[in-house]
């Protein structure tokens, strides 16, 4: 039941993310949170990288659902497993990178804590389902 809702609110964060990405890909001034945080609008250059990872997060977030049974995207289980653990890993480079290395004090204060909680909830879900 734990890996269940890890997975779920997992889900959830990450679709954020990407509604986020995309509204950056369409010059929300929410850049300061991403990408190290030197734009507050991204330069169109910077705008596609947005657009991907909004592709990438929708990709993740349907395979956490599919981790705990709630959609189907038509992967086997080891595939969706071997994502969430490659975004995990990611999520351990966020850590790193929001908390440590950024120089915007918005990507380091918000944006950390999402990718410490997603991470705990990440490891979760792929030991208790």
């Amino acid at each position: 039941m734990i890996g269940y809702f890890s997975s779920l609110i997992c889900a959830v964060i990450t679709f954020g993310m990407s509604l986020l990405q995309l509204s950056i890909t369409f010059g929300a001034p929410f850049g300061e949170y991403v990408l190290g945080g030197q734009n507050k609008v991204l330069p169109p250059k910077m705008r596609f990288i947005s657009a991907t990872l909004f592709f990438i997060f929708i990709f993740v977030g349907m395979a956490y659902l599919q981790r705990c049974n709630i959609l189907y995207i038509g992967f086997n289980s080891m595939f969706v497993k071997i994502v969430i653990i490659v975004n995990t890993l990611f999520l351990a480079y966020a850590i790193v990178g929001n908390g440590m290395l950024t120089k915007s004090k918005k990507e380091k204060y918000v944006m950390t804590p999402f990718a410490i909680i997603q991470f705990i909830l990440s490891v979760v879900s792929l030991i208790s389902i």
